[in-house]
């Protein structure tokens, strides 16, 4: 990303001065950086944004896995901040929800790895999604004998019976799963530890253009300075 040296990155007023061979100040918001180092933290940007991996990103940049791995981590902890800010904005003007329950690809369709699954609700307000990752409920069936009648028994009514309400069928909720279950057929496994930061990370990219996500992370870069 090309970037105008001539102004101030965080208020654009062209009243500069360097303070070393690579950093500047401003003038009016008395705030300092680096050219350079900000041109590589919105290539970093950019590559997130487009589902680069942490190690197509790195070999771009020339630089260590683990610290684009580090950046990455950063970028959705302040999607998970930025989310649930507008959670609380939002809170009584949901419209449609429902359980769903996570699975990788092949685990997908087979009763056996259900208790596997980790629970989510997502809600509906407009045109966009907001997450909720659901309390363990199998933790005490995972210790029970795979065959056991008991797991069966709790598997068909899982499947029977959710918690719903739709406004119709074509609906926000069912293509955000799908969108859901596309986007982390990229990743190579991810813990139920991490899971929420990579769903979070799908609720914004499925409710934002590329050109939003662009400007809002900038915003949210920012306002925490370098990352």
């Amino acid at each position: 990303m090309k970037t105008d040296q001539k102004q101030c990155i965080f208020c654009g007023n062209k009243a500069l001065y360097f303070v070393s061979n690579t950093q500047c100040r401003c003038v009016t918001c008395k705030r300092t950086f680096s050219y350079v180092k900000y041109a590589q933290e919105m290539t970093i940007l950019e590559c997130f944004i487009d589902n680069n991996s942490a190690y197509e990103c790195a070999t771009l940049l020339g630089l260590n896995y683990l610290t684009i791995a580090k950046k990455y981590q950063k970028l959705r902890l302040l999607l998970i901040s930025h989310c649930e800010a507008l959670y609380a904005e939002q809170t009584q003007t949901f419209s449609q929800y429902d359980e769903y329950y996570y699975l990788p690809t092949c685990k997908r369709g087979k009763n056996k790895y259900l208790f596997d699954a980790i629970g989510i609700l997502s809600m509906v307000y407009g045109d966009s999604i907001h997450t909720l990752l659901l309390p363990d409920q199998f933790a005490h069936l995972k210790n029970l004998d795979e065959n056991s009648i008991e797991k069966e028994t709790y598997a068909r009514y899982l499947n029977q019976h959710k918690v719903a309400h739709y406004e119709s069928f074509d609906n926000v909720l069912t293509r955000f799963w799908k969108f859901l279950e596309s986007w982390m057929d990229h990743f190579k496994g991810v813990s139920k530890e991490n899971f929420i930061y990579y769903l979070k990370e799908a609720e914004f990219k499925f409710n934002y253009t590329q050109e939003e996500q662009r400007l809002i992370l900038e915003t949210l870069w920012k306002k925490n300075l370098y990352m």
